[in-house]
């Protein structure tokens, strides 16, 4: 079984030993991790703003109003539901997007435990996994997730667990010049895969809490250093495991 402190042993060795290269590798997560706090902020910002110059009784719906919504609900909850899909398909696509760059610099930290060489152009390390294949699985895997997490919050974490090594398991194939497989395959390999280790990764997890409450008390400083290690531990992890448990095949995933 893979070690936990071990695992972290190791990403805390890389990132320190190499904190620039290892930045450089996940500089593009980085960028993102950014441009979601700020848009975070300033829709809180909007929001207070918005609260503070309307100063109107929201308990007082004119009577024309509550005969609208009487007399239309069918139509209302058509409409309704269209926005959620369409909410849904948005926060899917968004997922991906994060996953697609953020599981690329996460390749390359695998390329660099497997050389043991620090990358000579450690951006374009990160960059080396931004395939079609790539962004296919991080969309596929989004969605399966987003209605698991419909049933629930702790289905959706369970199956985000099953799913995490899949685009590890294509970028095995693809540099190993091997048959590339379906998006759905991958994932289903993962699950098979993640089979009595999801409890681990998950406590591995938890074990970086004190490191997102840094993060938060620093206004997101801290994440110069905890992204890059977070990555690591992630490379790390799939390394371990992989020598434990060869992938096999599987024809469902849900």
């Amino acid at each position: 079984m893979p070690n936990n402190k071990n695992i972290k042993t190791i990403a805390w060795a890389r990132v320190t030993k190499h904190f620039k290269a290892a930045f450089l590798v996940s500089l593009v997560p980085m960028i993102l991790t950014v441009l979601s706090v700020m848009s975070n902020h300033n829709r809180t910002t909007n929001f207070t703003d918005d609260r503070m110059l309307d100063n109107s009784d929201y308990t007082n719906v004119p009577h024309e109003i509550n005969h609208f919504l009487q007399d239309n609900w069918p139509t209302i909850l058509l409409v309704s539901l269209v926005i959620a899909a369409f909410l849904l398909v948005i926060s899917a696509v968004m997922s991906a997007v994060a996953t697609f760059f953020t599981e690329s610099s996460v390749s390359g930290f695998i390329d660099w435990h497997e050389t043991n060489v620090t990358p000579e152009h450690p951006i374009k390390a990160g960059f080396q996994l931004l395939t079609s294949m790539n962004f296919k699985i991080a969309l596929l895997r989004a969605i399966y997730t987003i209605l698991w997490s419909l049933l629930f919050i702790v289905p959706g974490i369970i199956k985000s667990l099953s799913y995490s090594q899949a685009i590890y398991l294509y970028r095995d194939d693809l540099r190993h010049g091997r048959e590339i497989k379906t998006a759905n395959t991958y994932i289903s390999e993962s699950r098979k895969m993640m089979y009595g280790f999801k409890g681990q990764l998950f406590i591995m997890y938890l074990s970086l809490i004190g490191w997102y409450f840094v993060t938060l008390i620093t206004f997101g400083l801290a994440n110069i250093f905890v992204l890059p290690y977070t990555l690591a531990i992630r490379a790390e992890f799939y390394i371990a495991l992989r020598e434990l448990l060869p992938p096999t095949e599987q024809n469902t995933v849900l």
